[in-house]
C-alpha cells in the first residue's frame, strides 16, 4: 500500500469518527426534545390542571380580621376605648370591664346579648352584619340599613333566646332606604324597640335610644321644637310604672334610678309624648 492510499484511509477513518460523534449529539439532542415535550404535555398540564383544581374550589370567605377591624373603626367614636381582636376561631370584643366572647360555630359567629347591656350589644352584633353585608355586597350605607332590620325572618340570621346566630359565608341583603313607622300619638313600645319616630302635634322626635344600665334607665332622643317631654314606664301589662316630665329643646334625656318597685325585672314598656 503506498503512501496515498494510507492517507485517504486515514482521512475516511477521521471522516467516521466525526460522523460517530455527531450521531451521538444528535441523539441526546433529539432524547432531550422528547424529554422536554413529556414534560409540556404531562407533567406540567398535570401540576397546572391540580393548581387549578385547588383556586376552583377555594372559596372567598370574609375573615374574622375584617370584622374585628370594622368593629374598632366604626364603634370606637360612640364606645371611646373598645377594643375587638381575633383568633383562629372566634372574636373578642373589650368595653372597659365587659367581655363578649363571640365563637365561630359551623360558619356562625355565636354573639350572646347581654341583657344588662342591651345597647352596646345589639351596637356590637349589628355592626357584625353590617361588616359580612359591606364584604360580599360592597354597600355599606345599605348593609347598615339592613343590620337594624333583622328578624328570625332574615337569611343568615337566627334568634334563639337572648342569642344571635350570624353566618360569615353570605350577607343580608342591603335596603337601600329605612322606612321607620311613625306614630302621631303617645304609644305604649316595648322597652327594646327604638326602631320609630314619632309626629305629635307637628312635633318630630327621632334618634329615640333606651339605655338600661346598673342603677337606672335614660330615655332620650332629639326633638324639632322646644316642648315639655313626658316619658311613661310600664310593667309588662302595660300597667303605668313611673312617669317623669321634662322641658327640652333639640334634644332631651330622663333618668329613672331603681328601687324595690322599679327595676330591670319589672319595665317592659315605655312611652314618649310631647306638648
Amino acid at each position: 500500500m503506498n503512501e496515498q492510499d494510507l492517507m485517504i484511509q486515514e482521512k475516511i477513518k477521521k471522516r467516521e469518527k466525526t460522523d460517530i460523534m455527531l450521531a451521538y449529539i444528535l441523539i441526546v439532542i433529539l432524547l432531550g426534545c422528547i424529554l422536554f415535550i413529556v414534560y409540556l404535555k404531562f407533567i406540567r398540564k398535570d401540576n397546572s390542571s391540580n393548581e387549578n383544581d385547588i383556586s376552583e374550589y377555594t372559596v372567598n370567605y370574609i375573615k374574622l380580621e375584617d370584622i374585628v377591624n370594622d368593629i374598632n373603626n366604626n364603634l370606637s367614636s360612640k364606645y371611646s376605648g373598645i377594643n375587638g381582636t381575633f383568633g383562629e376561631n372566634n372574636i373578642s370584643v373589650k368595653y372597659g370591664d365587659i367581655l363578649f366572647n363571640i365563637p365561630v360555630i359551623n360558619n356562625e359567629l355565636e354573639f350572646n346579648i347581654d341583657m344588662d347591656n342591651k345597647e352596646l350589644s345589639k351596637d356590637i352584633y349589628r355592626e357584625i352584619i353590617a361588616s359580612v353585608c359591606t364584604y360580599y355586597s360592597n354597600d355599606r350605607t345599605g348593609c347598615v340599613n339592613a343590620s337594624k332590620s333583622v328578624s328570625n325572618n332574615t337569611n343568615g340570621i337566627r334568634f334563639v333566646n337572648d342569642t344571635i346566630y350570624i353566618n360569615i359565608t353570605s350577607g343580608v341583603t342591603p335596603i337601600e332606604t329605612v322606612n321607620k313607622i311613625t306614630y302621631e300619638e303617645e304609644t305604649i313600645i316595648d322597652i327594646d324597640n327604638t326602631d320609630y319616630e314619632l309626629n305629635i302635634n307637628d312635633i318630630f322626635i327621632n334618634n329615640i335610644k333606651v339605655d338600661m344600665l346598673d342603677t337606672k334607665i335614660t330615655i332620650s332622643g332629639d326633638i324639632s321644637a322646644t316642648g315639655k317631654v313626658t316619658v311613661k314606664l310600664y310593667d309588662n301589662d302595660s300597667e303605668l310604672l313611673v312617669s317623669e316630665e321634662l322641658d327640652s329643646e333639640n334634644n332631651f334625656s330622663i333618668s329613672f334610678d331603681y328601687d324595690d318597685k322599679l327595676n330591670v325585672e319589672s319595665i317592659k314598656k315605655y312611652s314618649i309624648s310631647i306638648e
